[in-house]
């Protein structure tokens, strides 16, 4: 019996082609809340973001942001956080102040960007998210980076990296940088043992690389039809995409609403 749902938000509950939640998306969160059923949401994104997406109106009963770094309750108060160490963040700023890539670091309160430069551009436009402002780290905990390169850079880009990062790509032009032994599925098994809700008890939903740990984690993992290939080889099952009913679609197969 499932008792909790886990949604990723670009491309899974909102759709960058319309810029919004489809109305079935929404209409199915709120009959599962009216059943009981535990929603969340589980995104590389700040709360920050939130604010000025088109999911801010949702009522949630958790939220893991950041890829696991951070986790907030119903009320958006932090209940987890897990800062990369001090060691790992040397490292990042100094790839940050070095400006060889258009990079982000993100702590509790927002993001630091050093430079903008047209993958930056194009990376940001693709999940309808404003660019940054350009400025300096001032030496805060940080929880994320963000770094606008293609697939084909990844190998090279990893080499500078600190052992305690891992590299989680979201999109074509731009990949998220988080502690090795962090992701979306460290905020499920935060929720799971906070909640004692078991993990065979929970659905997730996601489109990207940045899910795959979040849909292998949970009892059903469900890959959206836009989803890109590597999850869709991982998941339990294959809804249709955003932008044709998929939340919904697959929340009404399993006999959820």
């Amino acid at each position: 019996m499932i008792k909790a749902v886990f949604f990723d938000v670009d491309g899974t509950l909102v759709s960058h082609k319309s810029k919004s939640v489809p109305e079935s998306a929404k209409k199915a969160i709120c009959k599962l809340r009216e059943k009981g059923i535990k929603v969340f949401l589980s995104t590389g994104r700040h709360v920050n973001e939130l604010k000025n997406m088109p999911a801010k109106d949702i009522e949630f009963d958790g939220y893991i942001l950041l890829n696991g770094q951070l986790g907030l309750n119903s009320e958006k108060n932090v209940i987890f956080s897990h800062p990369f160490e001090k060691d790992d963040i040397e490292v990042l700023v100094e790839i940050f102040q070095k400006k060889e890539y258009s990079f982000v670091l993100v702590n509790e309160d927002g993001h630091y960007m050093n430079f903008v430069d047209e993958m930056t551009k194009i990376a940001l436009a693709s999940v309808s998210t404003a660019i940054p402002p350009i400025k300096e780290y001032e030496g805060e905990p940080l929880y994320q980076a963000t770094v606008f390169i293609l697939p084909e850079q990844d190998e090279e880009f990893a080499k500078i990296l600190p052992k305690g990062c891992k590299m989680a790509r979201w999109g074509t032009h731009g990949v998220d940088i988080i502690a090795a032994n962090g992701g979306k599925a460290v905020g499920m098994q935060f929720f799971s043992e906070w909640l004692k809700i078991a993990p065979e008890e929970m659905m997730a939903f996601g489109d990207a690389q940045n899910d795959i740990d979040m849909i292998e984690y949970a009892g059903i993992g469900i890959a959206m039809g836009n989803a890109e290939e590597c999850l869709k080889q991982i998941a339990d099952d294959i809804t249709t995409s955003v932008d044709d009913d998929g939340v919904w679609n697959a929340l009404n197969k399993y006999g959820l609403l």
